[in-house]
């Protein structure tokens, strides 16, 4: 039996009979299709390889494409055989220049979402215990961490992955949350509704020998109680090279000898596990989630192209030189000229005609000749190709791509305005994962506690920064044209600056009070805007059509703030 065949057996066991979708569109589609569920993973390994952004890394995974993976699907991957970094892997005296953009596409965007702030409320409680259990929990995992270095990147690469809930009193006090990756994980959907997850965790002993532990979780209804549970089911598997897999009792490995294989946790209705999908797939074949790279493995390879023919051709313009042979140093053994050594320079002997005597009549002992070549055809091309790339995703301008230096301000925000969708796009997904998360991490820590859960749902509160530009100096300039014109208290501009971390709580009053001295004061001796006065600014013109006063004064819809 193969991981994938045990996977199937498990979803019909949790759904019953499978539904099929299948049309005839799809069984024509896969007619020259070996394997699918492999084209599945080996999509999402080729985006990962791109991601990681090394040129070695690169050349490896499509010679191995190419000498193994092409020959298994000839007809599904014909044009990667055709890609820069496959055809260019059968060469050797090719230098390949790397460019690093899809690396640099994700870790931008991940830069410019920063971390929510997440608090916890349960209106029958009247003291503030449960948010502080819950950042508890979040510093205990250093979840942080987890968020800006895993699932955010790995979901926008990948495309789907998934939280799994996790608790270990050997380890922490708190439940764990840890992220799987998208080939670790499976998600069972009935009518559309998710009522399991599948999660696969790999070991390798001391002998080389290859376990796989398949975690599933299910939602049930239980007749009897008539209420919904959970139950959590564990196998552990020998496996091979080839994905062949063989059960075995987790007692027969003393490392796994005190997993428990069978939990039932209800009344209860939650996975204590939470999917991450930005972008729901449409192909069938694809995986739930569809990555960020999608489409655009074409265009990463050409960029690549272009970059390392610009590369080759710097290098084919060196100046070369064309020496007389009876001017260059003659090996003592066998008497013939020695080659001068220098990088990357062509040499060639040029003697010229022989007279009576043997020797040289050329006038010329050396000469010297230098190719003329059009670089600018090179970089033309390469940002031709990385508009292309960027091409709904984000502006220019967020990875310092100057495309027009003329630009007026109003102009540079209106290109910013592609960043800011992909942004708002990507948090309004977000928002409800950590909101479940973080229900189900207070929910876990509850059942730790006393072995059960009696509160499913708590009231999650996740708030992402308003400023795409999130610098001291732009919140600054923003806020204090809000403050200065009335619209904003004291408290909530000190909030909106400074944040719940940035000062300590003595630090925080202290300011809070001398800036409500000193802006009362000048409001009342008719200064608007005095206590910002080295802003250089003067108060904005409110009521403009089809904006609010607030959007006025900030610049603009919350769509047009600048990156």
């Amino acid at each position: 039996m193969t991981i994938h065949e045990y996977i199937r057996q498990k979803v019909l066991g949790i759904v019953g009979l499978a539904e099929s979708q299948s049309t005839r569109f799809d069984s024509e589609r896969i007619t020259f299709i070996n394997d699918a569920e492999k084209i599945k993973k080996d999509r999402v390994d080729e985006y990962n390889i791109w991601y990681f952004g090394d040129g070695d890394e690169l050349l490896n995974y499509y010679t191995r494409e190419n000498t193994i993976d092409y020959n298994f699907e000839p007809y599904y991957t014909r044009n990667k055989r055709s890609y820069f970094w496959s055809v260019s892997s059968t060469e050797g005296d090719v230098k390949r220049t790397h460019s690093g953009q899809p690396r640099n596409i994700v870790d931008t965007l991940v830069s410019i979402l920063r971390y929510p702030s997440i608090t916890a409320n349960r209106f029958d409680y009247t003291d503030d215990i449960v948010n502080t259990n819950l950042q508890k929990i979040l510093k205990d995992c250093n979840f942080k961490d987890i968020y800006k270095n895993e699932q955010l990147p790995l979901t926008l690469v990948e495309g789907w992955g998934a939280f799994k809930i996790n608790w270990d009193k050997d380890i922490s006090d708190y439940p764990i949350p840890v992220y799987y990756r998208a080939n670790n994980v499976d998600f069972v959907y009935k009518l559309g509704h998710l009522v399991g997850i599948i999660f696969k965790d790999y070991y390798t002993d001391g002998e080389n020998q290859k376990y796989l532990i398949i975690e599933t979780r299910s939602i049930k209804y239980n007749p009897e109680k008539k209420e919904r549970m959970l139950i959590i089911e564990t196998s552990l598997f020998k496996y091979d090279d080839t994905d062949n897999i063989v059960e075995i009792p987790l007692s027969s490995v003393p490392e796994f000898k005190d997993t428990v294989d069978y939990i039932e946790i209800g009344p209860f209705d939650k996975l204590l596990a939470v999917p991450s999908i930005f972008y729901r797939n449409t192909d069938k074949f694809g995986g739930p989630g569809r990555s960020i790279f999608t489409g655009k493995i074409d265009l990463f390879d050409d960029l690549d192209q272009a970059l390392s023919q610009a590369a080759n051709a710097v290098r084919r313009s060196t100046t070369m030189e064309y020496f007389n042979s009876d001017y260059l140093e003659r090996d003592e053994n066998t008497g013939m000229p020695k080659q001068p050594h220098a990088y990357d320079r062509k040499y060639s002997v040029y003697t010229g005609q022989k007279d009576a005597d043997g020797s040289s009549t050329s006038a010329d002992p050396v000469q010297v000749t230098q190719p003329q070549i059009n670089f600018t055809q090179y970089s033309d091309h390469a940002i031709q190709i990385m508009m292309q790339i960027i091409n709904g995703v984000m502006s220019p301008a967020t990875l310092g791509i100057d495309i027009s230096k003329r630009d007026n301000a109003e102009a540079q925000r209106e290109k910013e305005k592609v960043t800011i969708f992909t942004r708002n796009g990507i948090i309004d997904t977000e928002i409800p994962i950590l909101k479940d998360l973080c229900s189900q991490l207070l929910a876990a820590y509850e059942f730790m506690r006393d072995g059960k859960i009696t509160v499913s749902d708590y009231d999650i509160s996740v708030r992402f920064s308003e400023f795409a530009d999130d610098s001291f100096e732009n919140k600054l300039e923003k806020l204090s044209q809000a403050f200065d014109a009335q619209n904003m208290s004291e408290k909530m501009f000190m909030q909106k600056l400074y944040g719940n971390d940035s000062l300590s709580k003595d630090d925080y009053e202290a300011e809070l009070q001398w800036l409500k001295d000193h802006h009362t004061d000048n409001m009342d001796n008719g200064k608007q805007g005095a206590a910002f006065g080295a802003l250089g600014q003067q108060p904005p013109v409110q009521g403009q059509p089809g904006m609010s006063n607030m959007e006025s004064l900030l610049g603009g819809s919350e769509d047009e703030e600048e990156i």
